[in-house]
């Protein structure tokens, strides 16, 4: 659909400044050597986020973080192979987020790990984070990556990701971690002394590692060529601001000569990475104690974005606190949400209209869709895009199917993410103005996504994941149990349906009415689930379960609604 409101393409000074990090160099890449130490940082391989650091020891490799795809893990494999020919032997996965883990099969194989030629470390936690950070609301969070990662929209307006040039694509290899660390280890590798420590930053399966021998600190996401991102629009369980400061304060202790990060180019310098650490921290800091002063005097969200929109200068030192990653205006409503309540206080908001409502009757007081959508056109073409895209927001609710409301408000969706550096923000900007103007079927950009994310589940994973597709209306009453004795794993577990929910719990229960027996591919695709054969009781009863099971992927728009 070609909008007429056109809006000329245009990017801030900064955003473009800050994209070279990642560009400059052929393919977006560059391995960094910190000074005289057998220690390198494989930056944004091949533009992907997720830098791969190691370290030489004296017969063997350790890595920290392996990539967000195998094709990554493979371009730093070949940076690591100019280096050294020595064996890959350690793997650290500094925590559950995919960009640090998914390169490990284009380095060692299955089958060393498996003969204990390799380790791969982990946080104690880091499979019940992996497992939970696209599980519950895996389809919401599948439709936000698409949003804020860019996969929406067409070449020309893909741009850098705050921390790399691409955030998604390629292909899986990830590994499992083989040993689990649940406290602060010392361990010596090759000749290489390495104090592991929790830090629990951005994500709480996070871990450093410090190299005492050579005055040297990894960390991971606690510390970004950006602004930390202390909540992702893309949806997960709230970030706590404090975890990234006592990890900061942790380096801080440390005082180091050289911090290496995983979204970094390497540090050098004690007093002056304590200086870079220090503001760093003091930003996350200061965003969140002003946040609970002025939710302690009765502040709202929005109000909160708009009295702390800025960070002070004095807290900005590019690239780190420039706000390229996480942003201010979208971590302090989350501060209010996940720490007060969504509810604002206003008694108004308790049980509110549905928007349709409200926004009909809006339209209807204010004159009508069409005068509506002419003051929107005006704000537009006054520069007011958020009070256009507001008004074009009110009409298109009021009248769903105007194709003029649909492209004012795309118009100003664009011109709102043209002037955005948050690069976050700005894919999500333009993918809504694209999403308005039809360039995409949000079914399939669900059915892909899940496409991705389903063919990784594990059978537990996948039936736990029925809990939250039980058509309760249609189970009603029904009681019974079934046991699932996986055939190609060593997983048993029986399903109980009781009172419109469905439990899951490890083990076959003595008192199961049915038992079948199923591979994993057939249990992860719900529409091939019934093919499971009954080894025990009552074969009619699984199929039942099944047939409870909501079948239907339908992606929904964000912006038409």
């Amino acid at each position: 659909m070609t909008n007429p409101y056109d809006v000329e393409r245009s990017w801030p000074d900064y955003f473009l400044e800050h994209r070279k990090m990642f560009e400059e160099r052929e393919g977006g890449q560059g391995t960094y050597k910190c000074g005289d130490l057998p220690v390198w940082t494989i930056h944004a391989p091949l533009g992907y986020l997720g830098n791969v650091s190691f370290i030489e020891g004296d017969d063997a490799v350790i890595v920290y973080d392996t990539g967000v795809n195998a094709e990554a893990g493979a371009y730093a494999y070949e940076e690591i192979r100019k280096i050294t020919d020595k064996p890959i032997t350690t793997i650290f996965y500094s925590h559950h987020h995919t960009d640090h883990y998914n390169g490990t099969t284009s380095m060692v194989t299955p089958e060393a790990v498996s003969a204990g030629a390799v380790r791969i470390y982990a946080w104690e936690n880091f499979l019940e984070e992996l497992a939970n950070e696209f599980g519950d609301i895996l389809n919401r969070q599948a439709m936000g990556v698409a949003y804020y990662g860019g996969a929406l929209l067409p070449p020309e307006e893909l741009h850098h990701h705050g921390v790399g040039l691409h955030v998604l694509g390629g292909s899986a290899g990830y590994i499992p971690p083989t040993d689990f660390l649940s406290e602060d280890t010392s361990m010596e590798v090759s000749g290489v002394r390495i104090n592991v420590f929790y830090t629990g930053g951005e994500a709480i399966s996070e871990f450093g590692i410090h190299l005492p021998d050579y005055d040297l600190v990894m960390i991971a996401d606690e510390m970004l060529d950006g602004y930390a991102n202390t909540h992702t629009i893309r949806g997960a369980k709230p970030r706590l601001p404090e975890n990234y400061t006592d990890a900061l304060d942790k380096v801080r202790d440390l005082r180091p000569e050289w911090l290496v990060g995983s979204h970094n180019i390497p540090l050098q310098g004690k007093d002056a990475i304590y200086e870079t650490v220090t503001r760093y921290r003091d930003a996350v800091l200061y965003l969140w104690d002003q946040s609970v002063r002025l939710i302690n005097k009765g502040y709202t969200p929005v109000e909160l974005q708009h009295a702390l929109k800025d960070m002070p200068d004095h807290l900005i030192e590019p690239p780190f606190s420039v706000p390229t990653y996480g942003t201010p205006y979208t971590s302090v409503p989350e501060y209010f949400t996940g720490w007060v309540s969504w509810f604002s206080g206003d008694s108004t908001e308790l049980f509110p209209s549905p928007p349709r409502r409200k926004a009909e009757g809006f339209v209807e007081l204010m004159g009508g869709v069409e005068r509506v959508l002419d003051a929107a056109k005006e704000a537009h073409s006054d520069g007011d895009h958020q009070y256009a895209a507001e008004l074009a927001q009110l009409a298109l609710r009021a009248a769903p199917d105007d194709e003029d409301a649909r492209l004012v408000k795309a118009a100003a969706l664009r011109a709102l993410g043209y002037q955005e550096i948050n690069p976050i923000a700005r894919s999500w900007y333009l993918s809504g103005a694209y999403e308005l103007e039809g360039a995409f079927d949000p079914d399939e950009v669900l059915k892909g996504a899940l496409k991705t994310w389903e063919s990784d589940l594990t059978a537990t994973q996948a039936l736990t994941s029925w809990r939250f597709k039980l058509d309760a209306q249609a189970a009603g009453d029904r009681r019974f149990q079934v046991g699932v004795d996986v055939s190609d794993t060593d997983e048993q577990l029986t399903l109980t349906l009781r009172n419109s929910t469905l439990s899951i719990s490890e083990g076959i229960a003595d008192e199961a009415d049915a038992v079948v027996a199923a591979d994993t591919v057939v249990l992860v695709d719900v529409t091939t689930a019934d093919q499971a054969t009954t080894v025990k009781g009552d074969a009619s009863l699984f199929p039942e379960l099944v047939g409870y099971i909501d079948k239907e992927v339908k992606g929904f728009a964000m912006h038409q609604r």
